[in-house]
């Protein structure tokens, strides 16, 4: 604000009861402020002449201090425009030149392709010269020396000519040596090379050119070199100079020189090919160093330019003089009746800022006042030094820019509002302090006078504590609303942040019309890996896999991750057809992808659903439901593969009725609807009396009907519930055995165990306590367990095997046979009975291939001291076939059926 408004604004309301007092106190003012005024004018009679003195003296000196900068600059410029002009012209002239001696190369290059020339410089056929190398030809060539030489560069034929004489002559014997020694002239390597430079000969400065002989399609061998020269004498010069419009001399570096040209050789071309220097005020000379075809400097070039735009300046310079000594007396004329009034208030604002500086230096907050066109500070009081670390000599040498942390069009716009609206303008920024730390400020300011300059008045408060706090509650807040919606171990999107977004995709679908797409990912060897290798390698496998999905996404999908080993995705804005593409390249990407863990390498695929999402989409729930039903297809479709949904699909409405067994089997086990049945193993041999029997399970249903293992298994694997199945069996089958007499039974009772109970750490305590809790022995439990399960983690199944059976239990690795099978894994598993796979067994009879495979588990079975037993034994073929291959036991539909258990010896099966 200006200072007058700034004194609107303290005045202070004087009521008519004050007036009196007033103004028994205004007269006293009134007369100091006279004493005042004639102290004021007394000071400014005696600096007047003082003042003038100066001014005239100031005027004088800038008047000179113009002129001499003027000039020095003036003539500086034009010289330096003059060297640039004569620098640009002896360019050209080099590039005329050049041109001159491409000209001059490719007319020998005719010459030199020529078949005749090839055959002349093998035959020497006089011919060819009588023909060729005429007056005629020599005159329009304008070349003053040809020289052929073989291709053992012996000369075998050189001419010389007179151009202006029109006459043939010799070849100086200097060009004749210079040719047969220098090697790099006559020797080519390639066909289509050429060489041409400048040479200094005692007869002058020569133009030489070389290329080899060959064919007229430029093919080898070289026949030899072809020769041309001619002389840089003053007519070619004056040519080159008509041409170029330039003035032009060329010196031979074997010649003596004249001093201008030794000047330039022995000062120049030291950094630079061209040189230029002024050589007097109307000449500017330009020097550049000829070359011959070794590069080697042979000739010095002179290009002269007149000096005309200096001429001109200086003239110009006359009429400068001439007009500052008239501006410096207008302006004095003007200037001096003003200085008495500026003095006066120069006393008076003098009186005004010690006061200001009174009440700036002892406040608490930071203020400094900045120039309102240069930025720059120019008061600044003690609390904005000690805020901002700076001495009072360093602090008025800133600007504020170097104080103002941001950009600088945002600083200019802020301070452009203030002079715009006028008003006192409060805002938080960052201030640099001269330690380079920065803090944060609440800086109001506002526009007035001072010491006639517009200048903003800036007071600074210091609010960096409170600004740590806040931004520790935003940090604080944003933590926990990505916590909220983001899952911790892969850094994805949770369930609850995308069922939020889908429920928003689905509202989109029904009032705009888009079409969308939702699809499940399922990875399907992740619990096997997890089960076998343990939780850390589960979790760097959804970790790497994450990172797999979101490489291969548009950045307007969503992917998050569901739960355990499921991903969802959200394909926004696009057709299924796009989905499916993208989730298919997604399939083909996990399956090359190799999941490597301490030092073992798993292949992982996953199986993936689809469902379309546009207006005719129920809900979220539905949609969920339809892309887990999808998903669940795919994987028993065999997995690794993708599946749409389609409302009409039986396969996949009967995936989702299996996925109802998720809430129903921990009822089942609640309710105690699961029973045991019993499935005897029977000896194919007539020395074993051992009695063999499978645990088999089955479920009630609601209404009493019995619901065979495959529809619920698959479900209680996916959904973590096996192990409590696999105690649930143990812990009945305990029971029952403890009703029968210790002597009564001595069947070895075939248990099946899952990955589950496996890596469960506690499984082995809980069996050993029902061992001892039931009193059962150990050798009456043979514990089952698949060949795909123990090969997925060897040394983990190896280990849990040799515990258990340490208390003397059995161990029979189930399924053998089925697809992974090696021998050299029965070393390292400690078990006693191989059950050799069903769809072996079943074709041994019509099968060559199966019988055969079957032959040989047996014979190693036999060497490694195992006992084997087939599964799916269904006739008497079969089990005649087993018995010649020496099988020890047989199990299936041919052999006895499940029953169960209770009824195997009448007593009721009860579980606590």
């Amino acid at each position: 604000m200006s200072s007058s408004r700034w004194r609107s604004q303290t005045t202070k309301v004087i009521s008519p009861q004050q007036n009196n007092r007033h103004n028994e106190t205004e007269t006293p003012r009134k007369n100091i402020k006279k004493s005042w005024f004639a102290s004021a004018t007394s000071k400014s009679c005696g600096l007047r002449w003082k003042t003038r003195l100066l001014f005239g003296g100031a005027i004088t000196s800038l008047v000179a201090i113009l002129y001499t900068t003027a000039s020095t600059v003036l003539l500086s410029s034009l010289e330096k425009v003059e060297i640039e002009e004569t620098y640009r012209n002896v360019e050209g002239f080099l590039d005329a030149f050049a041109q001159t001696q491409e000209e001059f190369s490719l007319r020998l290059a005719d010459w030199a392709i020529w078949d005749d020339t090839y055959r002349f410089v093998q035959d020497r056929n006089q011919d060819y010269i009588n023909l060729n190398i005429t007056l005629d030809s020599l005159q329009y060539l304008q070349i003053n020396a040809a020289v052929f030489l073989n291709n053992k560069n012996q000369i075998i034929y050189s001419v010389g000519f007179d151009v202006e004489k029109n006459q043939k002559t010799s070849i100086p014997i200097s060009l004749e040596h210079y040719i047969i020694n220098n090697k790099n002239l006559v020797q080519h390597s390639k066909a289509n090379s050429s060489l041409i430079g400048v040479i200094a000969l005692p007869q002058g400065p020569m133009l030489i050119a070389s290329r080899p002989i060959v064919n007229s399609r430029g093919e080898k061998p070289i026949r030899g070199t072809l020769v041309f020269g001619r002389y840089l004498d003053k007519t070619k010069v004056a040519t080159l100079a008509t041409k170029s419009r330039l003035n032009i001399t060329i010196r031979s570096l074997n010649q003596t020189l004249p001093p201008d040209f030794q000047t330039a050789l022995s000062e120049s071309f030291k950094n630079h090919r061209i040189f230029v220097r002024p050589i007097c005020d109307r000449v500017v000379a330009g020097y550049a160093l000829l070359t011959d075809v070794e590069a080697k400097p042979v000739a010095l070039l002179k290009v002269e330019t007149p000096r005309i735009i200096y001429q001109q300046g200086i003239t110009s310079l006359s009429y400068l003089l001439l007009l500052l000594v008239s501006i410096g007396l207008v302006f004095t004329g003007v200037t001096l009746p003003l200085l008495e009034r500026l003095i006066f208030l120069r006393f008076e604002r003098q009186e005004q800022e010690e006061r200001y500086r009174a009440v700036v230096a002892q406040a608490s907050e930071g203020i400094f006042l900045i120039d309102a066109e240069t930025k720059v500070l120019l008061e600044a009081n003690i609390a904005l030094q000690n805020l901002l670390g700076y001495s009072d000599t360093e602090i008025l040498q800133l600007t504020l820019y170097d104080i103002v942390v941001g950009d600088r069009d945002l600083i200019n716009a802020d301070l452009e509002h203030i002079s715009a609206k006028d008003y006192n303008f409060t805002r938080e920024y960052k201030y640099l302090c001269e330690d380079t730390s920065l803090i944060d400020v609440e800086a109001s300011a506002t526009q007035i006078l001072y010491n006639e300059k517009d200048t903003y008045c800036i007071v600074v408060r210091n609010i960096t504590e409170r600004k740590k706090v806040e931004n520790a509650l935003r940090e604080s807040e944003k933590r926990l609303s990505w916590q909220a919606s983001h899952d911790s171990l892969t850094e994805l999107v949770n369930r609850r942040e995308f069922e939020q977004r889908l429920a928003h995709v689905l509202e989109s679908a029904k009032t705009e019309g888009t079409q969308h797409a939702l699809c499940y990912l399922d990875l399907d060897q992740f619990k096997i890996i997890n089960d076998t290798c343990g939780h850390f390698a589960g979790d760097r496998l959804l970790c790497q896999v994450s990172v797999l999905f979101q490489n291969r996404l548009r950045k307007t999908d969503v992917l998050a991750r569901l739960g355990g080993d499921e991903f969802g995705i959200i394909f926004y804005q696009c057709s299924l057809e796009q989905a499916t593409r993208i989730a298919e390249a997604l399939r083909q990407q996990i399956s090359e992808f190799p999941f490597i863990w301490k030092e073992r390498i798993f292949s992982v695929t996953t199986s993936i659903g689809i469902v379309a999402i546009n207006a005719d989409t129920p809900n979220l729930a539905s949609v969920l439901s339809a892309a887990d039903a999808a998903c669940y297809a795919a994987k028993n479709k065999g997995r690794n593969r993708i599946n749409i949904y389609q409302p009409n699909d039986l396969e996949i409405a009967q995936q989702r009725g299996e996925m109802q067994w998720v809430s129903q089997i921990p009822k089942a086990l609640e309710d105690n609807r699961f029973c045991l049945y019993y499935q005897e193993i029977a000896s194919l041999t007539d020395t074993s009396n051992q009695q063999h029997g499978e645990i088999l399970l089955r479920l009630k249903d609601e209404n009493d009907q019995i619901v065979l293992p495959m529809a619920f298994i698959p479900a209680a694997e996916r959904y973590n519930l096996m192990h409590l199945i696999d105690r649930w069996v143990i812990s009945t089958l305990f029971a029952y055995l403890a009703q029968l007499q210790a002597d009564s039974d001595r069947t070895i009772y075939a248990v099946n165990l899952s990955g589950a109970s496996i890596n469960d750490e506690s499984f082995i305590d809980f069996v050993q306590t029902q061992f001892t809790y039931y009193q059962i022995l150990p050798s009456r439990i043979c514990f089952e367990i698949t060949e795909t399960l123990a090969i997925a983690n060897l040394n983990k199944a190896a280990s849990f095997i040799r515990k258990l059976k340490k208390t003397g239990c059995y161990f029979a690795l189930d399924d053998f046979g089925s697809g992974m099978s090696s021998f050299a894994y029965l070393k390292n598993l400690p078990v006693d009975y191989l059950k050799i796979d069903g769809s072996l067994i079943k074709d041994i009879v019509e099968d060559a291939i199966a019988y055969s495979m079957v032959e040989a588990i047996s014979r190693i079975a036999t060497v490694m001291k195992l006992k084997t037993i087939a599964e799916f034994v269904e006739n008497e073929a079969i089990q005649a076939k087993l018995r010649v291959l020496a099988v020890d036991y047989a199990q299936g539909y041919g052999v006895a059926k499940p029953k169960p258990l209770d009824l195997v010896h009448g007593l009721q099966i009860s579980s606590d």
